[in-house]
This record gives structure tokens, C-alpha cells and sequence, in this order.
């Protein structure tokens, strides 16, 4: 290649979804003229090594590379083309600088729905050999080219199946000659046919089945009530089943009686929004809601506007998140509206779409490709819209975003635990300040960082103090909010029920409750964290928790070495026989699960219906829907659950909740021990008497004297916060300083400890030769919390201070290291 002529090609940096030294490094290619459209942020096929791989454009240029590198061409473009919006670009920039991932990972939660699983490699016959190459070709290779020049385009799959081979070595041959090409393409999906559900509709002028089919009886009622004025209209089969708890049996009874027809039928999922003129809000709303629109009006010069709404359970947060989206969407803008898990979306979803109809979307990994593809698809068009969604929600290509709402933002769940390892309250801050939208912040329990931060510039704290209960019609139609009292919260001391006797994991009072509401015929959620799973070793006579002798942290029981173990210094030692403090042997290591409270209910009360709702009972057909709606249907007395019960469930007939073991999580070495357990007791307590009031609330501690429980039980934030505040100020933990956490795995425990002290090493030279990096120290290194995760041996250091990202940029960790950047636990 000449001179001249290397001037003139176009270059362009990739960054490849490959692990390369470095994480901002990139590689360079060509670009042919066949792809002079290519741009930064274009989605494009690039070959490295003997694959084809995606890649994003950082770069385009006319850099000729050095002499010795000879650039290999872009492939092709992905197809259907691709391409990141500047705004999206920036916050992938932004995203690869604070996770300290590369800049491929960082942009991937942007990219479309399926696009690495649905990419094929295709073989392709650029032309047909001549006889003189012909002759100069091995068999295989023959017999490759005849196959394309019979078959036409062959996908690599199918070739190496008809071959009986990789085709490697074929393949790159033949690429060499000019004679095949590769092709990758996203496999095609056929349009999207209209979705065909079975629909129950009454058949016109049918009475209804006889008294003594009652179960027929009851679907038959339930449908007359809500068809007969429409006898045009029809209902999902799945909202029959689900509402009604009959089963198909049932309806098909009901069909061969002529009392309904079961059709396949077009879904006509559409759906009016309605206004919100109709919902009365209290005045605390009312004031709540008059701050919001003066910071929706705000907009402009780039100013920060963050809201915390601080609003007590059952305050009716969710009405004025309702009420901003109606607001944004008049702009011409979206609302994105984020809750911590999957299995909350659909009980927000439906309401949203109650609200809003079809500009309503929900957007999660767990729908399927096609309807992800729909919403992403609809959310890219520009149309304005609703988004609700877990943490991915926040990457939704919508181009024009009013407003962003994080609900329980306090919730660990909005943290990404795999690369990138971004939280996604840092995530929407910074999208809003890109498109210059409004970040709402909601929870009952605000997170401690998010609190402080809300008394700063560019912030407005607005409280609700208040439980909004049931809403009642009045004659002019208006939705009427009554106010209800907070549910009354009893701690039991553990330690007293020991001494009278009672070696139960109910305390008395709990069962007194319990039967209480099974003879009103109300329901009770017994929640137990799963977090717990963990062995804590306590004293059941005096409470005390086995410590670290020269750290002021527990030490953890660990099976395997059949030791207790500090997790800062190492120590290690004999797990006790006696307590140190009273003598006594009553010594107990917790870790008991949902399945042995569930055991315990159903000896003690053989007449309750029981469900446990956990991670193990979400399995095959039954989903969190599935369950709300058996409980919902009060098919269910007492609920056994896990965190799942205690995020956001808004459920009429739970009048009592009873916290199995309040402390599972408040002595497990993490600096966020004490806040979780005052979130986990204060939400979950929150579920009690949610209409009418009279909620009765047992925590039960072996800790009764615990801020955390204290708080949580008188249902005091501020008084929480002082304590925890200046337990974080004093120990330098955030929002003082910043934490980042270095974890190590290896099969190898010796050779885990030695790379991690290596890396400790490394990291102190670093600091000593870069004097600019100031108030940074290291803390470890340690054995991590899971000393060993199927059978590789982990060992961490941690990161604190403000500078830290400086520090770690200029760090290269190479595999097996795990990079996390405020990390939410250290467990």
C-alpha cells in the first residue's frame, strides 16, 4: 500500500466484546468503501482471530497504524443495523469509567434484545474456482465449494454438520483465495403475527348453571357481572382462571351447558387511560404533589433536580408517581419507572396500565424474545410512553425522558452483580442529567447515602408521614382517601421466652396472634430472612454474639473448617462451648430457612392453609403472579416468605406480620448490617393492615435494645439515621468515603492468598509513586465472607477513600479478579 493511498483508508477503533489488555484498549480496522457509512456507536461484525465477533465503533480516522500492523477490514454491519444514540454513548462512556469495565460491556445493556443469541454465521460462495485452482484444492475444500455452489448461502452450523468438521482451517483458506465469504447475520424473525389468546365470552340469552354446581356457578356470576353489559366483549382465559381459582375443567363444563363459548380469539389488549381526576389525594399528597410539578416546571440550565419523596408504607407514593407520568407524557415525553424486581413488575404494571392503557410498557429479561422485542422496539420509536421495569429498564432506547422514578430505592436489588457492576440509583442520576429530567427517589426507608445527599444542592426532600387506607366513592363520584393508623409493633425478647420455657421459634405472643387472625378469618405473613442462611453463633440466654478478640466484628461458624472465623484480620479459633459472658451452653447457630418455619406452622396450626413464597416455590408454571393471586383470592391463611414478602405487596387481607428472627441479618460482618435489618423489619412490617388499620406487627430479637429494632418498631427513620450516621462517619465507611471491593477466586487456597497480597503490594507502590492520589488506604487482605463458592477458595481486599477510581484506573487485574465499585454488600 502506498503512501498516498494509506492516507486516504478510513480507520476505525473497535471496541470487541473480547477480553483485551486494558480495558479501554480497542482494535483497529479498516473500513472498506462498501462501509464508509460506518459511525461511533455502529454495531458491526469484526473478525479476531478465526471468528467473527460484535463490536462497537469508538472511532473513526485516517491514522495510518504502524508499519508493521496491517489493519484487517470491518466485516459488515450488524444486521439489522445498529447504531448508539450520542446520549446512549455517553452514558456507556460514563459507564465504563465508574464499573471500571470495558466500554463493549458497558454499552451491551444498550443493545437490542437477542442480538448475541440470535447471531448466525453464514458461508457464502463469493465465486466459482476456476479449473487451475480447481486442481490446486484439497478434497475438503472441494467439497465445501461444490456444497455452496449446489445449496446456495449455508449458515456454518449446517456446513460443519454436512462436513463432519470445524471447517477452521478450510474456511480461512478459501477466505484467502476469494472464493468464500463469511457472513454474519442476526437469524431473522418472522413478523410479528397477531397475538391469538383463548377468550371466554357468554353465550347471549344462556342462564346459568344449576346450584349444585357451584364451583360453575361462581365463574358463571363472576363473568355475568362484568360481561353482561357488553355481551360483545370477551375475557383471557388466564384472567378467568387466575381471579376466579377455578380451573379449565370449569369453564369447559360451563361451554358444554351453552353457557359460554371459549374462542381463540385476536387479543384486543387495548386499553383507555383513565384520568386521575377521579382519585381524591390527601392533603399531604396534595402538598407532595405541588412540589413535584414546581420541579417538573424547573426544567432548563442543566440544574440538577432530584426529589426524594420519603413516604412512610401505605402513604400512596405511587399515586403521585402516577400522577408525574401523566404529567410527563403530556410533554411529549416517557416516564421511566423502575421497582426492584421482576416479580414486582406485574403488580405496578397493571396498575400503570389501569392508568395510562397501551402508553403503558414493561420492559424485564424474563419476557419473552418476541414481546421484549416489541417493547424495546416501541420504546426506540420515539413515541411517548411509560416504562416499568426492573434495573434494565433504565437502558430502554427511549430518545425523549421526562422523568425517572426509582420506587424503594433504598432496595439492594438495584445493584448489577455482574459486569457492569453498575447501581442503577447512579445510573438514573446520570441519565438524568443527559436528558435533563427529573429523578424521583421513593422509598420508606431511604437508603443512609441518599438521605444525606437529599439535604445537599439541587435536591428536595418531601415527606408523607401518613397511611392512606381505604378509598371510598362518594355521590359525586370522587375517589375519597381515608386515613388509617400505622400498624401497632410488639418486639419480643427471645432470651425471656428461653428462660420461661419456651423453646418454640414462635414466641407466645406470635401464636396468640396467629390464631387471632385465623378465627377472624384474616391473613399473616411470617417473614424470615433468607439472608440468614449464614450461621451466626449466639448465646439464646443473654443474646451475646461470639466476637473477633481484636476486631468489633462477629466471628462466622464455618462447617467446612469446623472453626469461627473473623473475616477483617483472619483470625480463627474453636467455636465456643459456653458463653463468655454468662456461662451459659445454650450456644445456637442460626441458619434456619423458610422450609422449617413453613414445617414448624404446619405442626402448630394443622388446620391453617399454609404457602411459602420463596425463591424455591418460584419454579416451572407457578410465578410471584401466580401466588399474589391465590393470596389475593384468600385461598391462603398464612404466608411463609422469604424478602420476596416484604417489597411492595399491597395485599387487603394481611392484617399481622410476624419477623421470625429479627437479628439474621444485624450481626453479619457488613457495614450495611444495621440498615438492612431496620429496611427489612420497617418494609415488611409495612404489609400489615394496609385498608383498615389494626395491623399487629412481632418482631422477635434475641437484640431487643438494637437501634435498628428500636427504630424500626416505632417506626422512626431520623432516629435510626443518627445512630447509623455517625457509626459511618466515625469508621470512614460512604457516604464518608467511597468503597470499592477487590475479590479473588482460586481452586488453589494458597495460591488465591498469594495473588491477593501480590495485588495488595502492587496497589501500595502504586499509591507511593503517585503522591496525588491522596486519602486512599486498603483494608485486607482478607479471606472473603464465602470462603470458599464451589470449591474455589476467594480472598478480597477493600478500597476506601474518595480518590479510589484514580487509583484502580491505573491497575490492569487479570482474570479471576472481580472489580466492584461501591459495592452494596461485603458479604
Amino acid at each position: 500500500m502506498t503512501d498516498g493511498s494509506t492516507a486516504s483508508t478510513a480507520y476505525a477503533e473497535v471496541a470487541p466484546d473480547a477480553r483485551l489488555t486494558g480495558r479501554h484498549a480497542t482494535l483497529t480496522y479498516s473500513v472498506p468503501p462498501h462501509l464508509d457509512c460506518v459511525e461511533v456507536g455502529q454495531l458491526i461484525w469484526a473478525p479476531l482471530r478465526r471468528r467473527l465477533v460484535l463490536g462497537i465503533v469508538v472511532e473513526r480516522h485516517r491514522r495510518p497504524p504502524e508499519p508493521r500492523l496491517v489493519p484487517r477490514d470491518v466485516h459488515a454491519l450488524v444486521e439489522p443495523t445498529f447504531c448508539l444514540a450520542p446520549l446512549q454513548w455517553n452514558l456507556a462512556v460514563w459507564l465504563a469509567e465508574e464499573t471500571l469495565c470495558t466500554l463493549f460491556d458497558a454499552a451491551a445493556p444498550m443493545l437490542p434484545p437477542g442480538v448475541n443469541s440470535r447471531a448466525v454465521e453464514h458461508l457464502v460462495l463469493e465465486r466459482p474456482p476456476s479449473a487451475s485452482e480447481r486442481s490446486s484444492l484439497t478434497r475438503s475444500q472441494l467439497t465445501l465449494v461444490d456444497l455452496l455452489a449446489t445449496e446456495g448461502e449455508l449458515t456454518l452450523e449446517r456446513a460443519q454438520r454436512s462436513l463432519g468438521s470445524s471447517l477452521a482451517s478450510i474456511i480461512s483458506a478459501l477466505e484467502t483465495r476469494g472464493l468464500v465469504q463469511r457472513v454474519a447475520r442476526v437469524r431473522n424473525r418472522p413478523p410479528d403475527a397477531p397475538k391469538v389468546r383463548q377468550q371466554v365470552r357468554l353465550v347471549a340469552g344462556a342462564g346459568p348453571p344449576p346450584a349444585r354446581a357451584v364451583r360453575q356457578l361462581e365463574a358463571f356470576e363472576w363473568l355475568s357481572q362484568r360481561l353482561r353489559a357488553r355481551p360483545d366483549r370477551a375475557l383471557p382465559i388466564e384472567r378467568v382462571l387466575d381471579v376466579t381459582g377455578v380451573d379449565r375443567a370449569v369453564l369447559r363444563a360451563l361451554e358444554r351447558r351453552g353457557c359460554v363459548a371459549i374462542e381463540d380469539m385476536v387479543a384486543d389488549d387495548t386499553r383507555e387511560p383513565r384520568s386521575a381526576g377521579d382519585v381524591e389525594l390527601t392533603p399531604e399528597q396534595l402538598a407532595a404533589w405541588s412540589e413535584i410539578a414546581a420541579e417538573l416546571r424547573s426544567k432548563g440550565a442543566g440544574a440538577r433536580r432530584h426529589v426524594l419523596l420519603h413516604g412512610v408504607t401505605g402513604s400512596g407514593k405511587t399515586e403521585l408517581y402516577l400522577r408525574v407520568a401523566a404529567d410527563v407524557l403530556a410533554r411529549g415525553a416517557s416516564t421511566l419507572l423502575l421497582v426492584p424486581e421482576i416479580g414486582l413488575t406485574g403488580q405496578i404494571g397493571e396498575r400503570v396500565r389501569e392508568r395510562f392503557g397501551n402508553l403503558a410498557i414493561v420492559i424485564h429479561s424474563a419476557l419473552n424474545d418476541r414481546d421484549r422485542s416489541i417493547a424495546w422496539n416501541r420504546a426506540a420509536s420515539g413515541e411517548p410512553l411509560v416504562v416499568v421495569g426492573p434495573r434494565s429498564a433504565l437502558f430502554a432506547p427511549a430518545p425523549r425522558v421526562g422523568a425517572i422514578i426509582l420506587d424503594e430505592e433504598h432496595d439492594s436489588s438495584f445493584k448489577q452483580d455482574s459486569t457492569p457492576r453498575y447501581h442503577a440509583r447512579s445510573v438514573a442520576r446520570k441519565l438524568a442529567e443527559l436528558h435533563d429530567s427529573l429523578l424521583i427517589l421513593g422509598s420508606a426507608t431511604p437508603d443512609v447515602e441518599t438521605f444525606r445527599h437529599s439535604s445537599g444542592p439541587g435536591w428536595t426532600r418531601i415527606t408523607l408521614s401518613s397511611r392512606v387506607g381505604q378509598r371510598a366513592v362518594d355521590r359525586s363520584g370522587l375517589v375519597r382517601p381515608m386515613s388509617i393508623p400505622a400498624p401497632v409493633a410488639r418486639i419480643i425478647d427471645m432470651r425471656a421466652e428461653l428462660r420461661a420455657g419456651n423453646t418454640s421459634i414462635f414466641s407466645r405472643l406470635l401464636r396468640d396472634t396467629i390464631q387471632s387472625r385465623l378465627d377472624a378469618n384474616e391473613q399473616t405473613i411470617l417473614f424470615l430472612n433468607r439472608r440468614g442462611a449464614s450461621t451466626l453463633v449466639q448465646c439464646r440466654s443473654c443474646g451475646t454474639v461470639s466476637s473477633c478478640p481484636f476486631c468489633d466484628i462477629p466471628l462466622v461458624y464455618h462447617r467446612t473448617t469446623q472453626r469461627v472465623m473473623c473475616h477483617r484480620c483472619g483470625h480463627r479459633e474453636a467455636p465456643p462451648t459456653r458463653c463468655q459472658s454468662c456461662g451459659s451452653d445454650a450456644i445456637s447457630y442460626y441458619g434456619a430457612g423458610a422450609q422449617r418455619v413453613e414445617a414448624e406452622v404446619r405442626q402448630q396450626f394443622p388446620a391453617a392453609r399454609v404457602l411459602r413464597w420463596d425463591h424455591d416455590a418460584i419454579r416451572g408454571s407457578t410465578t410471584h403472579d401466580a401466588l399474589r393471586a391465590r393470596v389475593m383470592r384468600h385461598e391462603v391463611d398464612i404466608i411463609v416468605g422469604t424478602q420476596m414478602v416484604s417489597k411492595g405487596l399491597d395485599i387487603a387481607g394481611v392484617t399481622a406480620v410476624g419477623v421470625v428472627n429479627a437479628d439474621t441479618y444485624l450481626y453479619l460482618p457488613d457495614i450495611r448490617s444495621a440498615e438492612r435489618t431496620f429496611q427489612m423489619l420497617t418494609q415488611v412490617s409495612g404489609r400489615a393492615g394496609r385498608r383498615s388499620g389494626g395491623g399487629a406487627v412481632v418482631l422477635q430479637t434475641y437484640s431487643p435494645q438494637h437501634y435498628a429494632v428500636t427504630s424500626a418498631a416505632a417506626g422512626d427513620y431520623l432516629a435510626f439515621y443518627r445512630e447509623e450516621i455517625e457509626y459511618r462517619r466515625s469508621h470512614g465507611y460512604p457516604p464518608f468515603k467511597r468503597l470499592a471491593r477487590l475479590l479473588y477466586r482460586n481452586s488453589d487456597e494458597t495460591r488465591c492468598q498469594a495473588v491477593v497480597e501480590e495485588m495488595a503490594d502492587r496497589l501500595e507502590r502504586h499509591l507511593i509513586a503517585h503522591p496525588e492520589i491522596s486519602g486512599v488506604d486498603l483494608v485486607g487482605p482478607a479471606p472473603a465472607f464465602s470462603a470458599r463458592v464451589r470449591n474455589r477458595y476467594g480472598w478480597q481486599i477493600l478500597v476506601r477513600g474518595d480518590q479510589l477510581l484514580a487509583l484502580l484506573s491505573g491497575m490492569t487485574f487479570p482474570p479471576g479478579w472481580i472489580v466492584d465499585v461501591d459495592p452494596q454488600n461485603l458479604l
